[in-house]
C-alpha cells in the first residue's frame, strides 16, 4: 500500500458516468486539431469512446470529432475535427 497525495489522488480516480466522467471532460475539453490517447487499462466504462463522442455531437452539433481503435489494440484515439 502506498499513501497518495492529493494531486495523485486526482489523478488516478476515475469517477463518475456520462457527462461527469473523466473521459467525457477531457474529450469535450479537446481544441480543434487536438489528439488524446485513451488506454484500454485506464479506460474502464461499460461503452466505447466513439458513444462518448456521439454524446458530445449530438449536444453540441458544431463539434465533430475523428475517433478509432489503435491497430495494436491498446486503446482509443479521439481528435476534435471542427
Amino acid at each position: 500500500m502506498k499513501k497518495l497525495t492529493e494531486q495523485e489522488f486526482s489523478e488516478k480516480i476515475v469517477t463518475g458516468r456520462g457527462r461527469s466522467s473523466a473521459f467525457y471532460k477531457a474529450i469535450i475539453g479537446l481544441k480543434k486539431g487536438e489528439n488524446l490517447l485513451i488506454s484500454k487499462e485506464e479506460y474502464t466504462l461499460k461503452h466505447g469512446v466513439g458513444r462518448i463522442c456521439k454524446l458530445i455531437c449530438n449536444r453540441f452539433p458544431q463539434v465533430k470529432f475523428s475517433h478509432g481503435k489503435l491497430a495494436d489494440g491498446t486503446g482509443w484515439v479521439v481528435k476534435r475535427v471542427e
